[in-house]
């Protein structure tokens, strides 16, 4: 007695942390309610089973589970039960085994009291693999249609990875999913693991303390197999936690979907030119989705939307967000959204809403914005409407969504982006990016030479910053990686001041050939937007001993 009251505290303890309150009050209401049928979504069996056992216990239920393979099994005993001649292997026979012991008890309520008294409140079949037989089969659709009709304590649930049915059992099937696993799951999951692997990595506790919530956010919406896996390959590859090599297997659930892309090719934020006013943004807002965050009743940032000229760092910021805050980063193209049948677009919108909110926190990039809703004023003459529902879709989500994932679009033309788009509250600020100021320049310099190995010391900065003047950062790349290829073959020689601002002078930028554009744009952003650039004098000395080097006329 006092072993079945011990097993019974577990269970109530294990029940607290598992799933959710929403999806365990769903499940508790439909069985008080007799529904006969359900259908439960998920991938995760062997974690569905583990709730099953625990919520059969607390709640006074008998279970048992049925597959191809096994027949029919006692989930608490794990004993083999029923006409194992008619169950084993026979979807059909397992179904005419329930309805007939459904029927038993129908018109004997004596026998359902006594099972009552025996704190049984009621039986539940959990079929797995019937997802398989559902469809074109009249056998089992009748079977199933005979066995939603009857009221009785017995329940039966249907289990799979998707929902499966016919228009005949549509009504008659409601259907709930099993969520991903949450927090407190992840974590009793990291600290099994640490704790195994703590006699050989003397130092795995410490650092699992300091970066917990890193790590349990890195592995948000994978199956609880999906995160343990991620969590073991870190250990077994690095020798301690690597974020990055755990987000990893996030790119597994993303490329399977076909929608978004996964974009594993980030930067560091030490690696963004300029931009200060825009860095120190997302620098303050690093910890807004930790726990301690939440706990204190900070709201969680939405998002972000970049407006200014291409090339000046638009893009790189999306990937230096990601690394800063060691979240995955999805691309999301709209182009891709867009089907060749009635409602496949609208459906795949939605599908990309839930993926991304699937393996949240994440963030989402939406580039050059402008393009891909370019058509929604003109949608209901050319494509039907499609574009605007898309967008309406998008926009709602944006508006109300609760999941941590962290919008940013960019775009380089104002006049392309509707005005709904650019309401308060579906992006935190509206940030103009603007081309690289002299000192923002220097900086950018700095960090192109360093990365090709380049110490920028021997370098005239203050001379390379006045021959780039209104050149972006990409242009700036371009006059670098044109003189190193100079330099390369020069006899693989060392690269100069001098070479850069020959490269500089060959190309006209972006800016001299579309002048009116960008002042056009500029003068709209300056009472709309946040500027991302510090602003800082452009005035720089070059120095004596540089003019007499160069020519510069």
């Amino acid at each position: 007695m006092a072993e079945a009251s011990e097993k019974l505290v577990e269970s109530q303890e294990a029940l607290k942390i598992m799933a959710n309150d929403d999806f365990k009050s769903d499940l508790a209401t439909f069985l008080r309610s007799m529904y006969p049928l359900l259908y439960v979504k998920t991938n995760e069996e062997r974690r569905y089973m583990q709730f099953m056992e625990h919520f059969c216990k607390v709640h006074g239920y008998e279970c048992f589970i049925w597959n191809c393979y096994e027949g029919l099994v006692n989930l608490q005993t794990r004993e083999k039960t029923g006409n194992t001649d008619n169950v084993l292997n026979s979807p059909e026979g397992i179904l005419e085994y329930i309805i007939t012991e459904a029927n038993s008890l129908v018109n004997n309520p004596t026998a359902v009291e006594n099972k009552k008294k025996n704190k049984i409140r009621g039986y539940i079949y959990i079929l797995l693999d019937f997802h398989h037989f559902v469809q074109d089969v009249p056998e089992i659709e009748r079977r199933l249609r005979s066995l939603g009709n009857i009221e009785s304590i017995y329940a039966t649930i249907i289990t799979g990875p998707l929902y499966k049915t016919t228009p005949v059992l549509e009504n008659l099937i409601p259907a709930i999913e099993f969520p991903r696993p949450n927090r407190e799951e992840i974590k009793n999951a990291l600290w099994q693991i640490v704790n195994a692997t703590s006699k050989i990595l003397t130092n795995i506790c410490d650092e699992t303390k300091e970066i917990e919530e890193e790590l349990i956010n890195s592995t948000s919406g994978l199956s609880l197999g999906e995160a343990q896996t991620a969590f073991a390959k870190s250990l077994v590859r690095y020798k301690k936690w690597n974020i990055q090599s755990i987000l990893q297997e996030k790119k597994q659930i993303i490329r399977k979907s076909g929608i978004l892309d996964f974009y594993d090719k980030v930067v560091p934020l030490e690696e963004v030119g300029g931009l200060k006013n825009l860095v120190n943004w997302i620098k303050d807002r690093k910890d807004c989705f930790s726990k301690e965050a939440e706990e204190y009743g900070l709201k969680k940032p939405r998002g972000l939307l970049t407006i200014g000229a291409s090339g000046c760092g638009k893009s790189l910021m999306c990937k230096a967000i990601a690394s800063s805050w060691n979240m995955p980063l999805l691309k999301l193209d709209f182009g891709k959204l867009f089907g060749s049948h009635v409602g496949d677009s609208e459906k795949n919108a939605r599908e990309s809403i839930s993926l991304a909110e699937s393996v949240s926190p994440c963030i989402l990039w939406i580039d050059e914005i402008e393009k891909a809703i370019s058509g929604v004023r003109s949608s209901g003459q050319t494509d039907g409407g499609t574009t605007s529902r898309v967008l309406s879709t998008f926009l709602t989500w944006m508006q109300e969504k609760t999941a941590p994932v962290f919008v940013v679009a960019t775009a380089n033309d104002h006049t392309g982006i509707p005005t709904e788009f650019l309401r308060a509250g579906r992006f935190d600020e509206i940030f103009f990016v603007d081309l690289p100021n002299a000192e923002e320049r220097k900086e950018i310099f700095t960090v192109l030479l360093k990365k090709n190995n380049y110490k920028s010391g021997k370098f005239n900065l203050n001379l390379l910053s006045l021959k780039s003047d209104n050149y972006s950062g990409a242009e700036i790349e371009k006059s670098i990686d044109k003189a190193m290829l100079i330099g390369f073959k020069d006899k693989k020689r060392k690269i100069t001041t001098e070479d850069i601002v020959k490269e500089l002078g060959k190309f006209k930028s972006l800016y001299e050939m579309r002048k009116e554009e960008f002042i056009d744009l500029k003068d709209w952003a300056k009472d709309r937007c946040i500027p991302a650039n510090k602003e800082a004098d452009t005035k720089v000395n070059i120095g004596i001993d540089s003019e007499k080097i160069l020519d510069l006329e």
